[in-house]
């Protein structure tokens, strides 16, 4: 049997019909930006051993709406890291939510006929404040009005229920998949703002793989390790594209509304040197290339959740003054109260089977005060492949990952 090389990526889309509208420019270019930053931060990260999985949408829509009170050169940094040229409106993130919207789909005939909504997605935004300490109101009514972040406010000297609240709160907006994001030892006592962002994603094939056709198969490493894993089979008519370097094929949700694609190195040991070069416009491109073709499918059941701690990540990739106690500028927030960036905590989740695909993200920003130093054909996907949620409208890259050990 054929062996097939795979890089999977996750398509989320949001209506049919209206993917044939271009979408507005606010959501677009929001879009666009987060869809740059995913690749960057990718990058940043692909070296790390093991399966890597995470949302760059959840990511710098929480580092957005930290962006909302930077000044000088901290916002200009972050701004050029986030891909927000001379600045993004803080309503195009509100109007890219807003895109991302399920669709609905009618399903069965006669009085069987019912609505159902294509896929499940929730996205929410939260931001909590030491009690007492003055906040910036044009800061305050942005979150408010654009993320709907509702200033709350919380006792950060009382570091275990702090961290109780935060950690319910993305409990609660992920369906319990992302528990626990914020560790013992955080935040600090000095800590004085947490600003949060949590989505979740659920969604079932259009045709779903028959939990009989999954049988034990082999899968190859990226160390180059035979092991066994379930795999998945379907064949029929796909969307694929092929080159001597991969292969691409889409398989959709209900509805037709989101799809996952998956891309597949030819090589076993070609998924590095395909993503060297990866970008988010190689990747348009090549969905746009994609035709129908007969395929038989197969696709390993798999289920990820990757913690991340991004406080070294990025500054490296050059949001340094953010992260730095005597040069950060966030005095949009507090006025006169220096603060810094002490920690960038996400964390994702991800569930492919038989059914479909649930996937689940938080993100955590923590600002302590500043002014003090701070601490430091045949598709077989049968080895390591990455994988990516993308909204079709808008095309903004939700979750981007990769798995290189489905166990």
């Amino acid at each position: 049997m054929k062996k097939v090389l795979i890089i999977l990526s996750i398509a989320l889309f949001c209506g049919l019909l209206n993917a044939q509208q271009p979408p507005a420019a606010g959501p677009a270019q929001a879009a666009r930006a987060n869809n740059q930053f995913a690749f960057d931060l990718y990058h940043q990260l692909q070296s790390q051993d093991g399966n890597l999985f995470f949302s760059p949408y959840s990511i710098s829509t929480a580092l957005a709406m930290t962006r909302q009170g930077a000044g000088g050169e901290t916002a200009q940094q972050m701004d050029r890291v986030l891909h927000l040229g001379t600045g993004l409106p803080a309503a195009a993130h509100r109007e890219l939510e807003q895109a991302l919207a399920p669709g609905t789909v009618e399903e069965g005939w006669g009085e069987d006929r019912k609505e159902f909504s294509t896929h499940s997605l929730q996205v929410a935004n939260a931001l909590w404040v030491q009690d007492k300490l003055p906040v910036v109101g044009a800061f305050e009514e942005a979150l408010k009005n654009d993320f709907g972040a509702p200033l709350q406010r919380i006792d950060f000297r009382k570091t275990a229920k702090a961290r109780k609240i935060i950690n319910d709160w993305v409990a609660s907006k992920t369906r319990d998949r992302i528990l626990n994001i914020v560790p013992e030892g955080l935040p600090t006592p000095d800590a004085l703002f947490a600003i949060a962002n949590a989505i979740w994603f659920k969604a079932a094939w259009s045709h779903l793989f028959e939990v009989s056709s999954t049988r034990e198969a082999t899968f190859t490493t990226r160390a180059g390790e035979d092991v066994a894993v379930p795999m998945m089979r379907r064949t029929g008519s796909f969307s694929l594209v092929e080159n001597d370097r991969l292969q691409m094929v889409e398989l959709p949700y209900r509805g037709r509304e989101t799809s996952m694609y998956v891309l597949l190195p030819r090589a076993k040991d070609g998924l590095r040197s395909l993503t060297a070069g990866l970008t988010a416009d190689a990747v348009a491109k090549l969905i746009s290339k994609a035709s129908f073709k007969q395929v038989a499918v197969k696709l390993p059941r798999f289920k990820i959740t990757c913690p991340l701690n991004l406080t070294e990540t990025l500054p490296e990739m050059g949001m340094k003054d953010a992260f730095n106690s005597r040069r950060a500028d966030f005095s949009g927030m507090t006025g006169e109260h220096p603060l810094f960036i002490s920690a960038v905590l996400h964390k994702a989740f991800v569930q492919v089977d038989e059914a479909g695909t649930e996937a689940a993200a938080a993100t955590v920003v923590l600002m302590d005060k500043g002014g003090v130093p701070r601490l430091d054909a045949e598709f077989n996907a049968d080895h390591p492949f990455l994988f990516l949620i993308r909204h079709r409208k808008t095309g903004c890259i939700l979750f981007l990952g990769r798995v290189v050990d489905p166990r």
